[in-house]
């Protein structure tokens, strides 16, 4: 592990993480207390604020919706937690300790305060103390993550092969349809719409003449990519007709026109952009989610299209 040094950060982690659980959850054991180690970021959360929503808690432990959701649904079994609605939102709930918790939480607290003496007594010793030098890497890396720079960086090598970001061109209409047909070919047997052939057929009139744009990545003289940006109403856009080639996929082709389509919602003062797309197309899901796109309901409770299940917005 050491000498792959940073690659084997995160194992690293991981492998101190699963030893301490394990660790922590003998000592509970020990002491006859049934408590899963996992639960304490929640549990003390919970204890500290009182009642929280999902989604609440989720941001104030830095961690997924689903990972809180997963973690409550298992305390919630093991009768620690219980859900209230939120009175002013049905469609909300908020996480309760329940008197099982409560009680926990005081049988713990002496094991809490010697497993913090002894953990601080390591630390002390360190030349470089593990909770500073961690705080300062975590926010360097929370300032923007790894995946944007790495994926910035596979671009800029697709960059020195000359790929081009290009406007759209009356010469490109018959590769706008060939890109896009090819994808709604291999991923949905090529079932057009109504709207699908009105764009594809007279894109001019669908996008351009409407306040929307077309480009297309070039690469050696081939058109390879093509992205539009359609115009809904004042400051409202829809990214629409994203395909690449499917052997060019893979080197931030799809990234790169993505960018350069929400570049100009931002120079158009755009508040919305949305997207819809599938649960089929897990590379694309991705890609929209780290470009900050949020899933949400569909507007109109459903899409026009049959295979778009997915509906996502970033605001601008």
């Amino acid at each position: 592990m050491k000498k792959l040094g940073c690659l084997s950060l995160g194992s690293r982690f991981k492998r101190l993480s699963d030893r301490m659980y394990k660790d922590v959850a003998s000592i509970y054991q020990e002491q006859g207390i049934d408590l899963h180690p996992s639960y304490y970021p929640l549990f003390t959360l919970l204890l500290q604020q009182g009642p929280l929503s999902v989604t609440q808690a989720a941001e104030q432990l830095n961690v997924s919706h689903p990972a809180i959701s997963k973690i409550a649904g298992k305390m919630i079994n093991e009768r620690l937690l219980y859900k209230t609605l939120d009175p002013s939102d049905e469609r909300r709930y908020f996480l309760t300790l329940d008197d099982k918790a409560l009680l926990l939480s005081q049988k713990i607290e002496p094991i809490l305060v010697q497993m913090r003496l002894y953990l601080d007594s390591i630390i002390a010793s360190q030349q470089l103390p593990i909770l500073q030098a961690l705080d300062e890497f975590e926010q360097a890396y929370n300032k923007r993550g790894l995946i944007n720079p790495v994926l910035d960086a596979l671009t800029t090598v697709v960059d020195q092969q000359q790929v081009e970001i290009i406007p759209w061109s009356s010469d490109y209409r018959e590769d706008f349809y060939r890109l896009n047909f090819a994808w709604l070919e291999k991923y949905f047997s090529a079932k057009l719409n109504q709207l699908d052939h009105q764009a594809l057929d007279t894109p001019e009139s669908y996008y351009l003449a409407r306040g929307g744009y077309i480009w297309f990545a070039k690469l050696n003289n081939q058109l390879v990519g093509c992205i539009a940006l359609a115009c809904h109403e004042q400051g409202v856009y829809e990214i629409s007709k994203m395909a690449v080639d499917e052997q060019f996929q893979g080197f931030g082709i799809g990234r790169r026109m993505l960018l350069t389509a929400l570049a100009k919602s931002r120079q158009l003062q755009a508040n919305l952009v949305y997207l819809e797309t599938s649960s089929l197309l897990p590379r694309a899901l991705t890609l929209y989610q780290h470009m900050g796109f949020k899933q949400t309901q569909h507007p109109n409770g459903s899409s026009n299209y049959e295979r778009s299940d997915i509906y996502m917005e970033l605001n601008i």
